[in-house]
């Protein structure tokens, strides 16, 4: 065998080596440079690409009804970094487009093909921007993106599933409130990650389709306000993740509640309002301890309230009304909701008491039980809690009195207790009730005075205290600034109306009919430049009707009936050029009926009969649409064919002769000394 050769290193001389040490260099310098130049190139076409494809997008999206200030700063520049400045666009250090926010533009147009330029978008949010047309396909190459958002518009067609299928980093897709049609898009099922589906508010057909229920990380689904048909899928309880569900509103489900739905342990809101069910509320919903927010109302459910949804012990939102619900509220078992804030059970055929215990629910804010056929008291505690808001009785049997800590809190806004049978006094403390909006407790037994604050809340614009037994007079403050109604009809109210009335400077609707009112008719009630309609009649009054009536021109409904009033139709009452049922019937009036009356030709209902009004009735104009009903009953008025009528002006002269000895003659006889 050959001896191996055994090779020594080869020293160079130091010159040599010092060259070749600097052609290396050299060498990897020109490598760097080129592999830069490369990175720069292929960065700098990226940036061109991005500030080409947003242009062209400004270019799509301004429309003649734009709004000017738009997208004012998308400008062509030189600039390689110019597009990271514009509004709404957000760069990563590369000045690549990462994110994109379009939003609260009147804008009218319609996206691009070339927004597929854009495929290093990672958001996507074109919302409330009045876009129309269909969404193009080359937004299957924006496949980096977890967020799209195109909610608001006015998008029509089928939404077109199939761009979703490469974005495997979708978590949320919203097209909320556009008019996309068709069936539900079932390619995105496939979207692994994608978290929220909300696609209420269009007009998708067709049934929920199964396949909805194999979502692997899905948390909100909102499929409401669509026309879907069919039943909701049983299958749905597989969705593990599930927090929030939404499939009411406008949609029409043939059948009922599945029960499976009892089975999804993760949901914290389920709302299938307004969506055609029927049948019972399933007692398998009680399982649901994570559940806040229960929405069933506009549906065709019958049956009882399932003591089972005591359950629910996380509750804060019940609402099952307008439904066919019969039976009482479940008793001792609801008494463990102690965190509801909302009891909404009103259109059923309910029954029963308001059991005391919610009286006590520490967070409650919204009691809503109207159209139903509830009795006895409402609970003494209601409102004790400080957080109470709204209440609302109407249409029950409730007797008894009012509870006195409603408005304890500060906050009660809605206090309507309408057509049931409570008695006894309006509590003084509701009088001083701050947050109050709307008061409404006509037809009850209520007594007592009318707590004069009422007047003076700056919140609240409507009174109804009507069809009561309220007696005493009218406070002499009012400063309301805007009540827009006041009906204190039909109870046995007293004194005089006060000039404060005409502080009231909202006022659109005044009704003191039926009471005991005495006095003139204060001029100052004329100021009100927002009244409409008035009714003072049946009551006491005296003295002549404010000439001021005249500038009250939005009237629309004056009926002053029934009173003792004296002295002529103003003059000048033509001039409420609005006027459609005047009544001034059953008074002591005088005088002519002025002429120019016949030209107030939106007056349909006039009713002039019982006074003592004198002379000629007007001929033509809308006079000529009026039976002789509406003139009956005064003995010196005639016809305007009654040539051997006597005027006016001779029945004034002698009223104006014979008034004066009538008075002189009886004086004279009561004050003549005895013998």
């Amino acid at each position: 065998m050959a001896p191996k050769l055994k090779l020594e290193p080869r020293h160079l001389p130091d010159e040599e080596q010092t060259q070749r040490e600097m052609i290396r260099s050299t060498v990897c310098h020109v490598t760097f440079l080129l592999s830069l130049l490369f990175c720069s190139s292929s960065i700098l076409s990226s940036v061109n690409t991005d500030l080409h494809a947003l242009l062209k997008l400004k270019a799509s999206l301004k429309g003649p009804k734009a709004s000017p200030s738009a997208m004012e700063d998308w400008k062509p520049s030189a600039s390689p970094t110019a597009h990271c400045k514009f509004s709404g666009v957000t760069c990563d250090d590369n000045f690549t487009v990462v994110s994109l926010n379009i939003s609260f533009h009147p804008l009218f147009g319609s996206i691009p093909p070339e927004i597929g330029l854009l495929d290093k978008l990672v958001s996507l949010t074109l919302s409330q921007d009045n876009l129309t047309g269909e969404l193009p396909k080359q937004l299957a190459n924006l496949t980096s993106l977890q967020v799209l958002n195109v909610s608001h518009n006015a998008f029509t067609g089928n939404f077109p599933g199939e761009v979703t299928l490469n974005m495997t980093e979708l978590e949320v897709l919203d097209a909320y409130d556009n008019s996309f049609n068709g069936s539900l898009p079932e390619e995105v099922v496939r979207l692994k990650k994608l978290k929220q589906l909300l696609l209420a508010g269009n007009y998708f057909s067709g049934e929920i389709p199964k396949s909805y229920s194999e979502f692997e990380s899905l948390e909100i689904l909102k499929l409401n306000e669509n026309s879907l048909r069919g039943k909701i899928p049983a299958s749905l309880e597989k969705l593990k993740k599930l927090r929030e569900l939404y499939l009411g509103y406008s949609n029409a489900y043939q059948g009922g509640i599945p029960p499976e739905l009892g089975t999804m342990s993760t949901l914290q809101l389920i709302d299938l309002s307004s969506c055609n069910l029927s049948g019972q509320i399933p007692p398998s919903l009680g399982n649901l301890k994570n559940v806040q927010f229960l929405y069933l109302q506009v549906n065709n459910l019958t049956g009882t309230i399932p003591h089972e949804l005591s359950g629910m012990n996380s509750l804060k939102e019940l609402d099952l009304s307008i439904n066919g619900l019969t039976g009482a509220v479940p008793p001792i078992w609801f008494s463990q909701l102690t965190n509801l804030t909302l009891i909404n059970l009103f259109e059923n055929k309910l029954h029963g008491i308001i059991p005391s215990f919610i009286g006590e629910f520490p967070n409650l804010e919204i009691l809503q039980v109207w159209g139903n056929h509830f009795s006895y008291n409402l609970p003494e505690n209601l409102g004790r809690n400080g957080k109470f808001r709204k209440l609302d009785v109407t249409g029950n049997h409730f007797t008894g009195l009012v509870p006195r800590g409603l408005c304890k809190g500060g906050r009660l806004e809605i206090f309507i207790l309408m057509n049931n049978s409570f008695d006894g006094p309006i509590p003084e403390q509701l009088g001083e009730c701050k947050s109050l909006e709307k008061v409404r407790i006509s037809n009850n037994f209520f007594n007592g005075s009318v707590p004069p604050g009422f007047f003076n809340l700056p919140s609240v614009t409507i009174i109804d205290l009507s069809n009561n037994n309220l007696s005493g007079e009218l406070p002499s403050d009012m400063s309301s600034g805007v009540l827009g109604i006041l009906a204190l009809s039909n109870n046995s109210l007293t004194g005089k109306i006060p000039p404060a009335i005409g502080k009231l400077r909202s006022l659109q609707t005044l009704l003191l009919d039926m009471n005991q009112f005495v006095g003139e008719i204060p001029k100052e009630m004329f100021d009100l430049q927002m009244l409409t309609k008035m009714n003072m009649s049946h009551n006491n009054l005296t003295g002549r009707i404010p000439d001021s009536i005249s500038r009250c021109v939005s009237l629309t409904a004056v009926d002053l009936s029934r009173n003792m009033l004296v002295g002529e139709i103003p003059r000048g009452i033509e001039k409420i050029t609005i006027l459609n049922i005047l009544n001034l019937s059953t008074n002591h009036l005088t005088g002519p009926i002025p002429e120019e009356m016949r030209n107030m030709t939106s007056l349909t209902t006039l009713d002039l009969s019982h006074n003592n009004l004198s002379g000629r009735i007007a001929s033509g104009g809308q006079f000529s649409v009026f039976s002789g009903e509406s003139f009956a009953r005064n003995p010196n008025l005639c016809s305007p064919q009654d040539q051997s009528c006597k005027t006016s002006s001779a029945i004034t002269s002698l009223h104006d002769i014979w008034l004066p000895l009538y008075v002189l003659l009886m004086t004279t006889t009561f004050m003549r000394p005895l013998d």
